[in-house]
């Protein structure tokens, strides 16, 4: 029921108390009695002033009338708010659909519980940047796949992380409850669970438990194609190399499961399969050139062997040249190891400002006593011991790759224009670090190779490793439609402010006591005779 609460109360009952002002200006001003004639001043006797002892109230319908006023003015002071509540409305929900619950073999499922939800005053959105709104025609048509899958980014983009996503939708959705259809998929869920509100529910969706996909393409010879296939599980994913012959010209390529796989010749050939992007295929391999100087010619021969141990795991072939200071450089190298205490030539600089990749080994170190830092690099075996390091201050827009235990960076890796400048702070020496004659070496040399020369395999939208459901909050999707009575909103009561009305009011009455006030003066009963 409406109610009527005051903004300023207690500036409102202070001001009541001017109505102690009309009642004490009538009892003060009393009017002065009748003048009676009489015929001798003997009957008049010397009397007391009895003003103070026979106080009266005269005039009760203007003193009345003055209070009023002044009540009014206290309650405009006081603010006078007029609430009332408003009647509880349903709130329309919204169903956040994940790009990949949008698959023939997953969506046709869902479709009766989120009609079931639809008819519930749910609205339709993807639940990916931009939350794009699905429309009810949409959603409808025939070949509603298609037109959904059409709203969604490219494949291309990396994997959307979902607990971020699910915090952006509770914030931008706010009150509203909230549906979530999505997977389980590892790839989406990176980090802790943040905190969501209870209104926010997850449905799981059951996905394919397998998928293959193409990540990259070699042509080791004119009729051979070298294909690295990536196979993913709930519980792991794995890449293996398939050789094939190349097809003489534009046409299918069978390769088992990969379904529509078709080769696209031309300056840069491509591999095509439906709904996934083209991946092109490199022709030429990971070129390598060498320079070792007598002072570094010890680090020259550990480089060379850890190049040769490291290309078995790259996917192209990496071919290795050794040159003399004076040689011109190959046609257009991918790495350029010098290896010397002189700077780099210019035409070596060059190159890695147009997309190559250079290593320099340190001039000159410090003895120190520090081990190279493996955790998140490669397995833990034996100790790196670094006995001498270059302690020099490091280019500010460097980046550590390979940390050392006492902070110092052991490799530097630095942006150069379009390549990457790469620094040794030691040398590959064991009287400057047990690194050399360690298996390790290897390993991490081809961590740095595949960063610059290989692009990495696209995993994300096919790694099919899951989280676990309880993980999420999540309940499984119900066979049937699902029926739960609709959520509710209380919206804020409507307000109207009531105090120029009470101004308005004072003003009338303030009319209506000079009027009243004036008869009264005027009235011959309130005039003095003489």
């Amino acid at each position: 029921m409406p109610t009527v609460f005051f903004s300023a109360a207690t500036a409102g009952w202070l001001a009541l108390l001017g109505l102690a002002v009309p009642v004490a200006i009538h009892l003060w001003n009393r009017r002065p009695g009748r003048v009676v004639r009489v015929g001798s001043v003997r009957w008049l006797e010397a009397a007391a002033n009895r003003r103070l002892r026979n106080l009266r109230l005269e005039q009760v319908g203007l003193l009345l009338l003055r209070a009023a006023l002044v009540a009014l003015l206290a309650l405009a002071v006081a603010g006078p708010v007029w609430q009332r509540p408003q009647p509880a409305r349903p709130v329309r929900g919204l169903v956040l659909l994940a790009p990949e619950t949008l698959h023939p073999e997953v969506l046709p499922a869902l479709r009766p519980a989120i009609d079931s939800l639809r008819r519930q005053g749910y609205a339709l959105r993807l639940f990916a940047p931009g939350f794009r709104p699905v429309s009810a025609q949409a959603w409808s048509q025939p070949d509603s796949l298609s037109q959904l899958r059409a709203l969604l980014p490219a494949d291309s983009l990396p994997a959307d992380d979902y607990w971020t996503r699910a915090r952006q939708a509770a914030d931008s959705f706010p009150v509203q409850p909230l549906r979530v259809f999505s997977g389980t998929g590892l790839a989406h869920f990176g980090g802790a669970r943040p905190a969501l509100p209870a209104r926010l529910t997850w449905q799981a969706v059951p996905l394919p438990d397998s998928a293959r996909w193409l990540t990259q393409a070699y042509q080791p010879h004119p009729d051979t194609l070298r294909l690295l296939i990536g196979h993913s599980q709930e519980e792991a994913t794995t890449f293996r190399t398939v050789q094939v012959l190349r097809p003489r010209q534009a046409g299918a390529l069978r390769v088992a499961g990969l379904p529509g796989l078709a080769y696209q010749p031309g300056p840069r050939p491509l591999l095509r399969q439906p709904g996934r992007p083209a991946v092109p295929i490199q022709t030429s391999p990971v070129r390598v050139v060498l320079y070792a100087d007598a002072a570094h010619a010890s680090s020259g021969r550990y480089l060379r062997a850890a190049l040769r141990a490291a290309a078995l795991g790259l996917h192209r072939p990496l071919e290795l040249r050794t040159v003399a200071a004076t040689d011109s450089l190959p046609s257009r190298p991918d790495w350029l190891f010098w290896l010397s205490s002189q700077p780099a030539p210019p035409a070596w600089q060059a190159r890695a400002r147009r997309g190559g990749h250079l290593w320099e080994e340190a001039a000159q170190g410090t003895p120190v006593q520090a081990r190279l830092a493996l955790t998140g690099l490669a397995e833990a075996g034996s100790a790196i011991e670094l006995l001498q390091l270059d302690t020099s201050r490091a280019p500010a827009r460097a980046t550590p790759v390979w940390p050392a235990g006492t902070g110092q960076p052991m490799l530097l890796r630095e942006a150069f224009g379009q390549g990457s400048r790469y620094q040794l702070r030691t040398r590959l020496h064991p009287a400057w670090t047990s690194l050399p004659e360690t298996p390790v070496f290897p390993t991490l040399l081809l961590q740095v190779l595949r960063t610059e020369s290989e692009p990495p395999p696209a995993t994300a939208p096919h790694d099919l490793r899951r989280l676990d459901s309880r993980q999420l909050g999540a309940a499984a999707v119900p066979a049937g439609p699902a029926h739960q009575p609709p959520a509710t909103i209380q919206p804020a009561p409507q307000q109207l402010a009531l105090r120029r009305w009470a101004v308005l009011a004072a003003l009338l009455l303030f009319a209506l006591e000079r009027w009243v006030a004036r008869r009264i003066s005027a009235s011959p009963s309130s005039a003095a005779t003489a």
